[in-house]
């Protein structure tokens, strides 16, 4: 669904005016992008009203029709088909599912797959959706827990034929994630990761706040009577974790920054491959192996 021009320049300016900590401006294009019919516009000036509380991922119900409505069914069909096809060829006895969510793309996966590993260990620190996967795949054993609190008690024999994690990374601090990702490549043989290959852009400058306003009021404008509550709920809280929040929810970058990354914390990629052209940006997966 396309909104006129001045909505994205709106919701643009207000995103400018977030980062840099103009209140009454942001106020001021946030009420007028909402005027326009943005729904991130509206969304957006919500949340900051009730005080800029919310993470991305505390609540679980947005995230749920997040990732079950508009572009994200055909995105996790590749997702899945492509995990499925990675246990077919690695076959692996134990598999590792960091930050599963619901179970999205790890369940469909199994069921489409013609090898189940023997042993299923998944982290994901929302107990509601952790007990949502439990119940579909009760082979699995859950750990309630963030990817870094988990690898800080790894044990010399705790070890994955292959760990993968979908779209789950990028919700943890950088230099975090990357001595998790470090930590883990002493107990893995092959790690799997699906994420967005976002745009390089320069942060803070006109490209970059108008990338942002089109591919969030993209996003936001896929799901129709849910728009409201995702992007209140999800979207939103997201964005402004980008831009403002003391502890930001989002971490997102490059496909080329994500292949460093992984070379920084001990692993040789092995393949790259885009698998959906998303309404976000392409997603991609990386296959890796801990060198030597």
């Amino acid at each position: 669904m396309a909104h006129p021009v001045a909505t994205n320049a709106d919701l643009a300016d207000a995103l400018a005016a977030l980062d840099a900590r103009d209140d009454a401006a942001s106020s001021r294009h946030l009420e007028r992008a909402a005027r326009q019919g943005s729904i991130m516009g509206r969304a957006i000036r919500d949340v900051l009203d009730d005080g800029n509380s919310r993470n991305a991922y505390d609540k679980p119900r947005a995230f749920e029709l997040f990732v079950r409505g508009g572009g994200n069914l055909a995105l996790y069909e590749a997702v899945s088909a492509e995990l499925a096809k990675l246990y077919d060829a690695l076959r692996p006895s134990t598999l590792l599912d960091i930050g599963a969510g619901d179970g999205m793309a790890l369940v469909p996966a199994i069921e489409a797959s013609g090898h189940v590993p023997d042993q299923i260990d998944v982290v994901e620190p929302n107990d509601v959706l952790l007990g949502k996967l439990i119940a579909s795949l009760p082979l699995v054993r859950g750990y309630r827990m963030t990817m870094e609190n988990f690898a800080e008690g790894f044990d010399d024999e705790d070890h994955w034929d292959l760990a993968q994690s979908t779209f789950a990374l990028q919700s943890i601090e950088t230099k975090t994630r990357e001595q998790a990702l470090a930590a883990l490549a002493g107990h893995v043989d092959r790690l799997v990761i699906v994420e967005f290959d976002v745009p390089d852009l320069t942060p803070n400058s006109d490209a970059y706040y108008q990338s942002l306003a089109h591919r969030y009021e993209r996003a936001a404008s896929e799901y129709s009577e849910d728009a409201a509550l995702v992007a209140g709920g999800f979207l939103a809280p997201m964005l402004l974790g980008q831009l403002r929040s003391i502890a930001p929810s989002n971490h997102e970058q490059p496909a080329d920054a994500w292949v460093a990354e992984l070379e920084r914390a001990g692993y040789r990629v092995l393949s790259r491959a885009n698998l959906h052209d998303y309404s976000w940006s392409t997603a991609f997966s990386l296959t890796a192996a801990p060198k030597g």
